[in-house]
This record gives C-alpha cells, sequence and structure tokens, in this order.
C-alpha cells in the first residue's frame, strides 16, 4: 500500500512547484521597498489578464519546463505538458503527461479527484468549495502550480498588490509571432510574460524565477490553443471510475480540508 500511495504521489508533483506571483508575506515586504512600476505594464497586464478572468469555461494547452537544483548543485530542467479545462467557478480537468505516468486531474464542487490511467490507481479527495480557495490553500501548504495563477478570477488583482517593479520591455518575436514583452519582480519571484495584442490578449508564455528556493530555478510555461468559450462535455470534470481501477489513499497533508 506504501508503494502505491508514493507512486500517486511522485505523478503528482511535478505539477505543483514553482508559483507567479508569491502571495504570502508579500504585503509587508513591499511596505519595506519602494515600487517602480510602470502604469503601462499594469494596462497591459490587465487587458490580457481581464478576459480570461471573466470566461466562465476556458481550456489551454501549456508546456512547461522547470529547473530543480541537484544534489551536486547543478540545476537540472524537468519538462511536462498540461492540458486544462476549467468551469468557474469550481471545476476543473487536468491531463498531465511529463515524469513518470499520465495523471488526470478532476476537481468537481469540494472533491479533487487524482487518477492514472496506465497503473489505474486513483486517490479522491476533499476540497474547497472553489478553485480560488483551492489554489490559496495550496499555496499555504507550500504547493502551488506553474499554472495556478492563470486558472484565478482574481489573477490580476493579486500581480498589481504584489509588484516591486513592472517594466514594459517592448514587442519581440517568438517563433514569428509578435508580442508584447513584460517584466515583473515581486517579493518572491521575478517573472516575465509574453502576451498579444489586439482585440484578443492572450498570454503566450510566462517565465518564473523563484527567489524561495535555493538556486533559483526558474519554470518556463509556453500557452497553447486558448479558448475562451469551449464546447464542453457533460461529463468532462465528472471521474468515472473505470471498473478494473484501484483506489489508493491520500499523502497527508495534500487534502484541501
Amino acid at each position: 500500500m506504501y508503494r502505491l500511495r508514493l507512486t500517486l504521489a511522485l505523478l503528482a508533483i511535478p505539477l505543483m512547484t514553482a508559483s507567479l506571483p508569491a502571495q504570502n508575506k508579500a504585503q509587508t515586504q513591499t511596505k519595506q521597498t519602494a515600487k517602480d512600476v510602470d502604469p503601462l505594464a499594469l494596462d497591459v497586464l490587465r487587458a490580457v489578464a481581464t478576459p480570461l478572468q471573466q470566461a466562465k469555461t476556458f481550456s489551454f494547452k501549456a508546456l512547461v519546463g522547470e529547473e530543480e537544483l541537484a544534489s551536486n548543485g547543478q540545476i537540472v530542467t524537468f519538462f511536462h505538458s498540461v492540458n486544462v479545462t476549467v468551469q468557474r467557478p469550481d471545476k476543473i480537468h487536468l491531463i498531465f503527461r511529463g515524469r513518470g505516468q499520465e495523471v488526470d486531474f478532476y476537481r468537481e464542487g469540494t472533491t479533487t479527484t487524482m487518477y492514472s490511467p496506465e497503473p489505474k490507481l486513483y486517490t479522491t479527495m476533499p476540497d474547497k468549495s472553489t478553485i480560488d480557495e483551492s489554489l490559496s490553500d495550496l499555496a499555504s501548504k507550500g504547493i502551488d502550480m506553474p499554472i495556478g495563477p492563470f486558472l484565478r478570477d482574481d489573477f490580476y488583482d493579486l500581480a498589481a498588490k504584489n509588484v516591486i517593479t513592472g517594466y514594459v520591455i517592448g514587442r519581440v518575436k517568438i517563433f514569428d509571432q509578435d508580442v508584447h514583452q513584460l517584466a515583473f519582480t515581486s517579493p518572491d519571484a521575478d517573472w516575465q510574460i509574453w502576451v498579444t495584442g489586439g482585440e484578443n490578449p492572450r498570454f503566450v508564455r510566462a517565465e518564473i524565477v523563484n527567489k524561495k528556493l535555493e538556486g533559483q530555478p526558474r519554470t518556463i510555461i509556453q500557452f497553447l490553443d486558448w479558448d475562451l468559450n469551449p464546447t464542453i462535455a457533460s461529463d468532462e470534470f465528472t471521474f468515472t471510475k473505470p471498473q478494473d481501477a484501484h483506489q489508493i489513499e491520500v499523502m497527508p497533508g495534500l487534502g484541501g480540508k
């Protein structure tokens, strides 16, 4: 039983590492540091965040690269992808592919289920009543999702509150796509974003340097296939237990209550 619990926990860990931007202790530290924020940087950030925050349902794909400090002091990089479908205020379906096996995350109401299709293992745990509450609870436990801030409906307010510096770097190209590059610092993280402009602005890329961790590792997120009005199947967020699947115990500290 211990090996089964450990297996599913290890599958889940890569999804829960860096955060953008950190929420804890930000208010106290910001008061002690002079801010230097270009209003245009916040205007651009608000323009791209608002459509996402207002969307009742949305989906996207994220390609994530995360640096970790090895025991010999070397920074090594791991990669994973996440297919994301969200229905506010309390439903999420994530399909995670990276180290280890594929893991599906189903969050509906006040319950979250993690399921690994290949070994057919799943665990179900209680969760908070909304997505924002769930993400805040994870952050308070030191468990953060790289894509987590982009799932919140208060992303801009949190970012604007915590930034110490913010600048518009300018217009650049990423893979022949014209984007606007912004750079921000906050008490616990330095972060950059690249966004498209126009009538339908979207996040294209984010880079976060976690100043809380030794070596200040970097997380890079490439966003693909944004859809702010997707067609969602009626069972998208519901875990249907396969007949031969086996339930395992939740790891201590991961429960949402």
